[in-house]
């Protein structure tokens, strides 16, 4: 989810990530897995690699993060490369969205300094908004402790933001955030805690009962074909901090688009592909009988399946007819592909292309890479 950059989708579908603790390596695992909206305490395993069910359609991933020392609080956070900011509820917010959420209270955090003068504040282009203060204190992700890391505690929520998550943590480049925060993950390349300045995300389908997970420090080989590694830079003129790489093509059905100078921004945090209009409109005119809802949406027929890829660096990776065609009713679908008004020549690339690749995220070398999934037995 990118703020200023994301779209309120008609069907309830978003990112997120269970985080599993872990002990002293400087390469960390932690299992994701989309979860329903019933929060439960999650359980703590050994250092490694563990593949978990998925429950849900694939509805919600998120994980847990530690906040504060002397008593410490857990809270469900969504991990998110779209943004830059770091916020959880605080305990003043008497928004309806956080009416029976758990909420930060720093009286308990014996590491809590609050930043004054300085307010918290991010808005989304889907209205939501959340505003409050802003502070530090020691925070820990997968067992990794991250200190003086500065976050919002807000106290005020639009009521669009009706999550099972209570935060949001940014995993883009700091310069994306809005609040001047220096992000966890350039915290931890800064003080030398990983092994390598990357993270990997593997993003699970319901429909396969396929594991989800983040790797933080580096990537699982167990989980990719490591000779289809593919990597593309980040563009050079990259001032908002976002995960953009340059978009070869896309083939629908064999055919090629041909649309030059595209971007991509590569966003763990939004479900769909989002394009402007006019690419969108070039887009489904290769779909048979797809009809423009006026909304975001093209209805497409149900019964067709289409191969939808999209090529990177001289490769083309091929999208599951499953993560394109999203049925709403029996005889009622919509593309995955949808559009927005913004900048002309950006993709947002969400997880219906992810689903169907190994992300890896180089933060030291700016570059983006994909691999095939490893289809284990």
């Amino acid at each position: 989810m990118r703020a200023l950059h994301i779209l309120t989708f008609a069907i309830a579908i978003f990112l997120s990530v269970d985080a599993l603790p872990y002990d002293k390596p400087k390469v960390y695992t932690i299992p994701l897995k989309p979860k329903s909206v019933t929060r439960r305490r999650l359980s703590r395993r050994a250092m490694g690699s563990m593949p978990i069910l998925e429950e849900g359609p694939d509805i919600a991933y998120y994980g847990q993060i530690t906040f504060g020392t002397g008593t410490p609080q857990y809270f469900d956070i969504q991990f998110d490369t779209g943004t830059g900011d770091l916020f959880v509820f605080g305990k003043n917010c008497d928004s309806p969205a956080c009416k029976d959420k758990p909420k930060y209270n720093p009286k308990l955090d014996k590491s809590f300094s609050p930043i004054y003068d300085k307010d918290f504040s991010v808005e989304y282009a889907d209205g939501t908004k959340v505003s409050g203060d802003s502070g530090k204190t020691t925070i820990e992700i997968a067992g990794i402790s991250v200190g003086a890391q500065k976050f919002g505690l807000v106290d005020n929520v639009t009521d669009n933001f009706d999550k099972p998550y209570v935060g949001i943590m940014g995993m883009g480049f700091s310069e994306s955030s809005k609040n001047n925060q220096t992000t966890p993950i350039t915290n931890l390349i800064d003080n030398n805690q990983l092994d390598k300045p990357q993270f990997s995300f593997l993003i699970g389908r319901k429909a396969d009962k396929s594991p989800s997970e983040l790797t933080i420090g580096g990537s699982n080989p167990n989980k990719y074909h490591v000779d289809t590694l593919t990597f593309t830079n980040v563009i050079y003129n990259n001032i908002n901090g976002e995960w953009k790489i340059r978009i070869d093509n896309c083939v629908i059905d064999g055919e090629k688009l041909n649309l030059g100078n595209r971007i991509a921004i590569i966003d763990t945090g939004t479900t769909l592909i989002v394009l402007p209009p006019s690419d969108a409109k070039e887009f489904y005119s290769k779909i048979t009988n797809a009809t423009d809802r006026g909304d975001g949406f093209y209805v497409i027929p149900c019964e067709y399946r289409h191969e939808v890829g999209l090529v990177f660096n001289g490769k083309t990776w091929n999208i599951d007819h499953r993560d394109f065609t999203i049925r709403i009713e029996v005889d009622y679908c919509i593309g995955a592909v949808a559009y927005h008004t913004g900048a002309s020549t950006e993709w947002t690339v969400g997880c219906t292309f992810l689903k169907n690749v190994y992300t890896i995220f180089d933060q030291g070398n700016r570059q983006v890479g994909f691999a095939q999934i490893a289809k284990n037995d």
